[in-house]
């Protein structure tokens, strides 16, 4: 075979002077490098990559092809659902070519269906590398590297995935969780019925700290039921009712606890002792006894307003002209004077 001197050539005309062939076919070269170029392993939930060209860019995602093709949907419609996590693994501008970038968006409250705006909640992008985290509205508009999207309780639906301009754009559908069985969760958030049931089941919320709260308040009202409550403070803004067949109702604070009962306008008490046996301080507009007794009660300032009783009993001697008189007393003085004045 014919060997033919020539210098190495590389793909597009590079020449090396140092490279040489004798008649045998052997080789001589300066330097020798030996290189392997190694794939990569692509991961992720969603593998973007950029297509078209511009001013036309879309993207594309791995796996997401057009029904009945082998070719790949152009901003395909995705779904996630609250409290999962996805990685998004950028793939953009391979080659060096194209400018999107992956922004997490959402609708613009105040232009509902037109203007799409940041949705910066759950994001974290790492770097190629692995060495660089940005976290929220730091880890939008990257096109390399792993987005983390880690969907809160209450995100709303839809959100967009897109370059910053909001063009190209694709949809985001997020949806509740179905949970079966038991589960621990950091929150819940839900926007329909709620039941918990079950034969004997203790239904307990309790959270710790010191500023758990259990807030409960319904915008049309609601009803608790064969509940025993045991508040560290009750108020009411509306009407209280405490009613039941042969109930006991009772107000009883202890130690230096009082009890105020002061209406604006008025009020009623029916059927009910005051004290035990001697009333307590008190002071009305107003004051009808139908039946009753009155014990060791002074009524009126310092001296007994004008009042009517069908019997009255005075034990003591009159002082004063004008003290209620005793009837032996009066009977008795009556009778010496008509004997003294012969009446």
């Amino acid at each position: 075979m014919t060997v033919i001197k020539s210098p190495f050539e590389a793909q597009h005309g590079y020449k090396s002077p140092g490279f040489t062939v004798d008649e045998l076919g052997n080789v001589t070269v300066r330097t020798l490098t030996y290189t392997v170029s190694e794939e990569i392993e692509v991961t992720g939930d969603f593998i973007l990559r950029q297509a078209g060209s511009s001013p036309w860019w879309t993207f594309t995602i791995d796996g997401y092809l057009i029904d009945g093709t082998n070719t790949l949907e152009s901003n395909p419609g995705i779904a996630l659902t609250r409290g999962n996590s996805y990685t998004f693994t950028l793939l953009l501008r391979e080659g060096g070519i194209g400018d999107i970038t992956l922004n997490i968006l959402q609708d613009d409250i105040a232009d509902p269906g037109g203007a799409k705006v940041p949705y910066n909640e759950g994001l974290k992008h790492t770097s190629v590398d692995g060495q660089t985290e940005l976290n929220g509205g730091d880890a939008q508009g990257q096109y390399e590297g792993k987005t983390l999207f880690t969907v809160p309780a209450n995100a709303p639906t839809p959100l967009y995935y897109g370059d910053g301009d909001g063009t190209p754009r694709g949809t985001i559908v997020v949806a509740d969780p179905t949970i079966t069985g038991i589960g621990s969760f950091s929150s819940i958030l839900t926007t329909g019925n709620i039941t918990a049931q079950g034969e004997n089941a203790t239904i307990t919320l309790a959270p710790t700290g010191s500023s758990g709260t259990v807030i409960i308040n319904p915008a049309n009202g609601g009803t608790l039921s064969n509940m025993d409550i045991n508040a560290l403070a009750l108020t009411s803004s509306d009407d209280v009712t405490l009613s039941g067949a042969n109930s006991k109702i009772t107000i009883n604070p202890t130690g230096l606890g009082t009890i105020a009962v002061y209406p604006n306008t008025s009020g009623t008490i029916d059927n009910v002792a005051i004290g035990s046996t001697k009333a307590m301080n008190g002071s009305f507009l107003t004051l009808t006894s139908e039946a009753g007794t009155l014990n060791n009660t002074e009524i009126g300032s310092t001296t007994p307003t004008t009042a009517s009783f069908t019997s009255a009993t005075a034990s003591a001697q009159p002082t004063s002209a004008t003290q209620v008189a005793n009837k032996k007393y009066v009977d008795k003085t009556a009778s010496a004077l008509a004997i003294a004045l012969g009446v």
